[in-house]
């Protein structure tokens, strides 16, 4: 008996320290990359001036026909219509594109003209962040215990974790006997 509780307490006293080393040195690493949509980037800009301008040799403008009446020939004449030019010039024009929606984000862009030119760009950019995660957890996790009983008896052991599953080993003793208490746990 005396030379079991040696032996227990020679592999204690081995046991703890091996392990509170041999937890500090083996770890796994968890990798976990998921994609995070950014807070929205949004923008107005005004004032937008072209930087060159170009008459074309040949315009097409929108015609009109009329009658024209010489000599009691009837005569049919292409004009140009002053009226669709003015529509076309007083006309607010909107437009709404998606420029790219992809791993990086998306771009909406919302233009408008009036009066031959550009009024305004509006755009909302909602980036797309890639965020890697790595966790590291000790594969080996020793640990140390102590209690009491309502059965006068008291206990000091220890043991290790490998993962989830661990074992321990403690040296139990009240007045009368003493032994050996060894034992297998598992984590959830």
């Amino acid at each position: 008996m005396k030379s079991k509780v040696i032996i227990g307490l020679v592999c204690l006293i081995i046991g703890l320290p091996a392990g509170f080393f041999a937890g500090r040195k083996t770890t796994a690493k968890t990798v976990k990359i998921e994609q995070v949509k950014g807070d929205p980037v949004a923008g107005l800009v005004t004032g937008i001036q072209p930087v060159s301008e170009e008459t074309p040799a040949v315009p097409i403008l929108p015609m009109k026909s009329d009658t024209v009446y010489i000599d009691s020939i009837r005569y049919v004449v292409q004009s140009v219509d002053t009226a669709a030019i003015i529509r076309e010039y007083e006309l607010i024009r909107m437009y709404s594109q998606t420029l790219f929606d992809d791993q990086y984000g998306k771009l909406d862009l919302n233009l408008s003209t009036q009066y031959n030119r550009l009024n305004s760009i509006e755009y909302v950019f909602t980036p797309i962040y890639t965020v890697k995660t790595v966790e590291i957890k000790p594969v080996w996790i020793p640990f140390v215990s102590a209690s009491y009983s309502t059965f006068n008896q008291v206990s000091v052991g220890g043991g290790v974790f490998y993962h989830d599953i661990g074992i321990k080993m403690e040296y139990v003793a009240n007045f009368k006997a003493k032994g050996l208490d060894i034992g297998l746990l598992y984590k959830f």
